[in-house]
C-alpha cells in the first residue's frame, strides 16, 4: 500500500472526514516516488456536555465512575467544555533501496498534565512488514469503532494503545495476519487491601498478541487474541509468582442498504480488563484470595452499533452535506472468582444515540445522549445520563 493511501485511510478511521494534508517532498526520487515526503494535518474538536449525576470523567461515560446506592444523596450535575481532544498529526515517507519505503507517524492530543498539555497517542515507524512504536494494540480493531462522540468509544469496547513490535503477513490481498509483543501492564491493585501478602512485581514477560482480519467490499471481520503472564510477589518470601491471562476479541463491520453501517465487537477472557476501555488502570485484572495468591478475573462483553444515514444533499452544485445517526448498545460482565460477596464484581450497560451533521467536508456537529447503568460487587446499582455536544473541524 502506498503511504498516501495508508495515511488517508488511517485518518478516516480516527475520525477525520476529509484529511486535507499539507504535503512537502524532496526533488530527488527513488523507486518512482519522491525520496522524502512530509505530511501534516490537524483535527480541532470541541467537546461539551451536561452530566446529570456529575461523574468525574470529563471525556466519556466511564461505567466504573457511576456511583451506586444514591438513595438520599442529591445528584451533583455538571456542565463541562474543553478542546483536549484536538489532535495534531505528522507523518513521513522515506524511500530506500535496502528496506523499501519507511513510514513514520506521530499523533498527539491535549490530555496531558490533567488536560491542556500535549499527550502522545501514536508514534511508530513502519518498514517492510514491521511496525515498531506505540499505536493501537493488535487486540484492538479500530475499524469497528462506531461513529459516536464519546471519546473512549463504547465503554464496553476493547480499545488500548501500547508500545509494541509487530509483524504483518498478507496471505492474500483481502487478508492480514499480525503478531506482536507488547508492553505488559499488570493491573490488579484494586483489592490488595484485603491481602497484605501480595505485592506488585516488575513485569519481565511481554504480552503476546495476534489477530487475523479478512475484508470484503462492504465489510470486514477480525479475530484477535492475547496471552499474558502477570507477575507479583509474596511479601514474606519475596517469591515471584505468575498468573496467566488470555483473551479473544471478535469484531467486524458491514455496510447495509448502500450507506448504513453495522459495527460490532465481542470480547472474553481472563485477566484482560486492562484491554477494556473503561477498566484499564482500575485494578480489575485479578483479585487476591486472602492466601497470598491472585485469581484472574473472568470478563466478557461487547457492543453493537448501527449508523443510519437520514439524508445526503444531491445538488451537484453545492458542497455535499450528510445527516446521520448512530445507535449503540453495550454490555460488560466482570465475574468474581471468589464469588463473595456476589458472583460478579461489576456488570454494566451502555447505550447512546446521536444526530451527526456533516455540514461540509471538514466541518461536523453532533448532539448525543449517553446512558450508563452498573451494579457493583455488593449488587448495588447506579445509573447516569449525559447529553453531549461536539464540533469537529478536520484540516
Amino acid at each position: 500500500m502506498k503511504w498516501t493511501a495508508f495515511l488517508i485511510a488511517f485518518l478516516l478511521m480516527t475520525g477525520s472526514a476529509t484529511g486535507q494534508l499539507l504535503k512537502l517532498h524532496s526533488k530527488d526520487s527513488l523507486n518512482g516516488l519522491p525520496k522524502k515526503e512530509f505530511y501534516t494535518t490537524a483535527w480541532v474538536k470541541m467537546n461539551a456536555f451536561y452530566d446529570f449525576q456529575g461523574i468525574p470523567n470529563e471525556s466519556s461515560m466511564h461505567l466504573p465512575s457511576i456511583p451506586t446506592e444514591r438513595e438520599g444523596i442529591a445528584p451533583d450535575p455538571q456542565f463541562h467544555a474543553d478542546l483536549n481532544q484536538t489532535r495534531v498529526i505528522f507523518a513521513t515517507a522515506f524511500q530506500t533501496r535496502r528496506l523499501g519505503e519507511i513510514m513514520s507517524y506521530i499523533e498527539t492530543d491535549f490530555f496531558g498534565n490533567g488536560g491542556g498539555g500535549l499527550r502522545l497517542r501514536h508514534a511508530y515507524a513502519r518498514f517492510m512488514n514491521f511496525r515498531i512504536g506505540q499505536t493501537w494494540s493488535g487486540f484492538t480493531d479500530e475499524e469497528s469503532w462506531p461513529n459516536i462522540t464519546d471519546f473512549d468509544g463504547p465503554s464496553t469496547g476493547a480499545w488500548v494503545r501500547s508500545a509494541q513490535i509487530a509483524y504483518f503477513i498478507r496471505p492474500t490481498e483481502n487478508q492480514d495476519i499480525m503478531v506482536s509483543i507488547e508492553q505488559p501492564l499488570a493491573d490488579f491493585s484494586r483489592y490488595l487491601v484485603i491481602d497484605s501478602l501480595i505485592r506488585p512485581a516488575r513485569q519481565s514477560i511481554p504480552d503476546f498478541v495476534a489477530h487475523y482480519e479478512v475484508r470484503w467490499p462492504k465489510g470486514h471481520f477480525q479475530i484477535g487474541g492475547v496471552y499474558r503472564d502477570i507477575e507479583y510477589k509474596n511479601a514474606q518470601t519475596q517469591e515471584v509468582k505468575h498468573l496467566s491471562g488470555w483473551g479473544f476479541n471478535l469484531s467486524g463491520t458491514q455496510s447495509l442498504f448502500n450507506r448504513d453501517k453495522f459495527t460490532w465487537q465481542f470480547a472474553l477472557g481472563e485477566a484482560i480488563a486492562r484491554y477494556l476501555v473503561s477498566f484499564g488502570g482500575g485494578g480489575w485484572d485479578a483479585v487476591p484470595n486472602s492466601q497470598g495468591d491472585l485469581l484472574a478475573v473472568p470478563v466478557w462483553g461487547g457492543y453493537f452499533g448501527y449508523q443510519l444515514f437520514w439524508w445526503q444533499s444531491k445538488n451537484q452544485e453545492l458542497e455535499k452535506s450528510v445527516l446521520s445517526s448512530t445507535f449503540v448498545y453495550g454490555y460488560v460482565n466482570l465475574q468474581n472468582p471468589l464469588a463473595v460477596p456476589s458472583s460478579t464484581l461489576l456488570t454494566g450497560h451502555y447505550a447512546s444515540a446521536n444526530v451527526y451533521y456533516n455540514i461540509v467536508g471538514p466541518l461536523n456537529f453532533a448532539l448525543e445522549g449517553i446512558y450508563g447503568f452498573r451494579t457493583d460487587e455488593f449488587e448495588s446499582t447506579g445509573d447516569n445520563f449525559r447529553l453531549a455536544f461536539v464540533m469537529e473541524y478536520n484540516f
